[in-house]
């Protein structure tokens, strides 16, 4: 019988694949320089809000804003697609399922920048300025790529473009974050978990929201039981939660106050 041979795919090697060994250090300039740049941009946005918001393309600006984050969280499924002899489990779908809650935070901020929904912002900007942040803070997910490869890109590209897109909507479009979208975070949250479970139960190589537990996830520590800890994540989420909030409003008062003085001084 005529032995295949299986090639070696864009997922496992060259740019778009990934390292054999750990490439990724956390704290290193390879961590802080994309989180530079996005603080950066945010604050060229409040520096230059009036005159964006008055540029007669915004509008399509914005769009293309939305469609890049599109991009940015498609191209993280096409790196993994092969279609030839050799295929084997390894690179199965059932493990890069679009149930992360990373990955719906990208969705719904691209569709609250299009439509310009404010009520689909305060769940968006909760979600964001709270789970969302924790990747940033612990990427554990990119240990094997860095700056040679694709992945570390799109990692950033993907959690740090949301959070941007957020702060334009707030300081050119002037959107505020309501207590209700707290609930309905906590509420999506929980309606996300549940094909995350199931999917988690049923197939090897899938391992959502960290619901599953494993020795090699950052929270390790949780019990067995998924629905525990899921009841454990969303109390620690609503710290977070509550925290994005404080953090907020002493955000947007500070800014009030320094459009009240730019008013008084003009």
């Amino acid at each position: 019988m005529e032995s295949v041979t299986i090639p070696m795919t864009y997922y496992r090697s060259g740019f778009f694949g990934l390292s054999s060994e750990v490439v990724f250090k956390p704290y290193s300039i390879a961590h802080f320089v994309p989180i530079l740049l996005a603080v950066a941009a945010i604050i060229l946005i409040w520096r230059y809000r009036d005159a964006i918001l008055n540029w007669k393309h915004e509008r399509t600006f914005r769009f293309i804003y939305a469609f890049v984050m599109i991009i940015c969280e498609m191209s993280y499924f096409w790196r993994l697609q092969y279609v030839g002899p050799g295929m084997d489990d390894d690179t199965t779908m059932m493990g890069f399922l679009p149930l992360q809650v990373c990955q719906w935070t990208l969705i719904l901020t691209t569709f609250m920048m299009m439509s310009k929904s404010k009520r689909l912002f305060s769940m968006s900007f909760f979600m964001t300025m709270s789970v969302g942040l924790l990747p940033l803070i612990v990427p554990a997910v990119i240990s094997y790529t860095g700056p040679t490869y694709y992945r570390y890109y799109q990692f950033w590209g993907e959690h740090l473009l949301p959070i941007i897109g957020m702060f334009y909507m707030m300081f050119v479009h002037g959107f505020e974050a309501k207590p209700s979208g707290i609930p309905m975070t906590l509420g999506f949250l929980v309606l996300l978990a549940l094909p995350c479970i199931y999917f988690n139960e049923h197939y090897v190589d899938s391992e959502y929201m960290y619901l599953k537990h494993s020795e090699y996830d950052m929270l390790s520590f949780l019990p067995e039981s998924p629905y525990l800890t899921l009841l454990i994540l969303l109390a620690a989420v609503l710290v977070l939660l509550a925290l994005a909030y404080l953090v907020y409003g002493l955000v947007t008062g500070k800014l009030r106050r320094a459009k009240t003085g730019e008013s008084i001084g003009k």
